[in-house]
């Protein structure tokens, strides 16, 4: 039994010791970030325009059953402000669906008006969108290849105002910043904008003023072809192809560029089913970059600091983990008779409390430095937002850790898209588009509903009797708070469908 006691109160210190580091190295980037803002830093100053013959652009549109959507980004495309003989708009369409037939009638359309665009359909998926984006940029010799998702709308200057930035020649691809265009939606949209936001003002903010790796978002941004081929190509052996080719391009020495001041609107995911689909490929394919990089970064020329903050952002993912077994050694610990328990319980809240402190400087700079004016500017307001999205996260800590086991032991996974379904403002458009609606309820929720109610019970029991449950109450509700949101949003969505 003692050794019990030690094994879980150990891994509940270690696990908490891990997030509070993590949540310092998010602090530290909010840092660099909002004092690279204020000092004018030459990462915030926009390059003039392309001088003289402007270089040629391949726009690449990886697509994959998009019927609700491939039609509005199509006549999106059409608008780009830029040459048309410069300019060459390659739809990669692997769809299996009516897409390919919308596709096809609204490119017939566009092309009689002189838009060159090419419907690109590959004889089988290999390779998912790494293995399209490869297939077509072996059709084109343009020097510069610009990639959108089908839920993107770029606005019509972006090429010119992005192609500016690669008149420094050791410029390898250029990220602009993402925008919603359905952030108010919902809970989920407004959660997820919150997080996408703090990644697009923090986190690339914080690396680039500490002159550390950034990535490619997989989409709204642009590439030197010369990187790609350089740097390998494109990949398919982990979930997130973008985050290793951009690895794999900076440890060779190419300059990677946050455009912040560049915005591309997106459409956030409005369905629980669809988050848990982003999120665990996101995850997985980030635990799969870093056990396939992170030896290479370490041997590289890089600046120790780079490696340093490097390794954060492949390893990122594993706070899942930790979320998940500190949660559990906080719920077995008051039931083990632990003789020092007052002090692993003090620990294990102050590391808690430490976490929580540093979380919420993070996002109080990204909305505060970052400038984003959809959460309003209460403090109250953002501590709130704050502690829901963290909550929420938590909430997602068993699917997640999933997925980074998976990729730590290299297990593959087929690449799951992300549902788009063209829904800005009426909640009830879901209810006409089913065909992406879950059918079941996956496993996974049974056992987030099971943890919200074992961390209710945790509560009850330690402020009705005298408990050592009752030292842990706020880290049982925020934990409860968590698997209760995501069950119940998951358990709706199915009753929908």
């Amino acid at each position: 039994m003692l050794a019990l006691q030690i094994i879980i109160g150990a891994v509940g210190i270690v696990s908490g010791a891990v997030i509070l580091v993590f949540a310092l190295a998010q602090a530290w980037l909010a840092f660099r970030y909002t004092r690279a803002k204020a000092q004018g830093h030459a990462s915030q100053v926009e390059p003039a325009p392309w001088s003289g013959k402007l270089p040629t652009v391949l726009l690449q549109l990886p697509i994959y059953n998009e019927r609700y959507v491939v039609e509005r980004l199509l006549r999106c495309m059409a608008q780009m402000d830029y040459p048309k003989d410069k300019l060459t708009i390659q739809l990669l369409d692997d769809s299996n669906d009516e897409t390919t037939a919308i596709a096809a009638r609204v490119i017939a359309e566009l092309t009689k008006q002189g838009i060159h665009i090419e419907h690109v359909r590959r004889p089988d998926r290999k390779g998912f969108k790494a293995g399209a984006l490869d297939y077509g940029l072996k059709l084109d010799n343009s020097e510069f290849i610009a990639i959108f998702d089908a839920d993107f709308l770029p606005h019509p200057d972006f090429v010119k105002r992005v192609v500016a930035y690669f008149a420094d020649s050791n410029v390898g691809m250029v990220q602009t910043r993402w925008e919603h265009l359905n952030a108010d939606y919902s809970l989920i949209t407004r959660m997820m904008a919150f997080a996408i936001d703090n990644h697009f003002s923090v986190e690339h903010g914080g690396r680039q003023a500490s002159d550390s790796f950034i990535n490619f978002n997989g989409t709204g941004g642009m590439w030197r072809r010369k990187t790609i081929e350089d740097a390998g190509g494109w990949k398919s052996d982990t979930l997130t192809e973008d985050l290793d080719l951009s690895f794999r391009s900076q440890i060779k020495g190419w300059k990677f560029i946050f455009a912040e001041s560049i915005t591309t609107p997106s459409e956030l995911p409005v369905q629980m089913s669809a988050v848990r689909s982003q999120q665990f490929r996101w995850t997985k394919g980030a635990a799969e970059t870093g056990r396939k990089t992170l030896n290479n970064l370490w041997n590289s020329n890089a600046a120790f600091s780079t490696k340093i903050v490097g390794s954060f952002h492949m390893l990122n993912s594993f706070i899942f983990l930790f979320l998940l077994c500190f949660g559990l050694s906080a719920a077995a610990l008051p039931f083990l008779g632990l003789a020092d328990f007052a002090s692993v319980a003090t620990i294990l809240n102050t590391l808690i409390g430490l976490t929580m402190v540093a979380t919420v400087f993070t996002f109080y700079t990204s909305q505060r430095s970052g400038d984003f004016g959809w959460t309003g500017k209460s403090p109250l307001n953002l501590l709130y937002t704050t502690i829901t999205f963290m909550a929420m996260a938590t909430g997602l800590c068993i699917h997640l850790t999933r997925a980074v086991l998976q990729g730590l032991i290299g297990q593959a996974t087929p690449f799951v898209r992300t549902p788009k379904l063209n829904i800005m403002s009426n909640e009830g458009e879901i209810k006409t588009k089913q065909a992406y609606n879950i059918r079941r309820v996956p496993i996974v929720v049974f056992l987030e509903t099971a943890l919200a109610i074992m961390f209710v019970g945790l509560i009850i029991l330690g402020l009705t009797y005298e408990h050592h449950a009752i030292a842990f109450t706020g880290v049982y509700a925020f934990y409860a708070i968590g698997f209760s949101v995501v069950s119940l949003l998951s358990w709706r969505e199915a009753s929908h469908a």
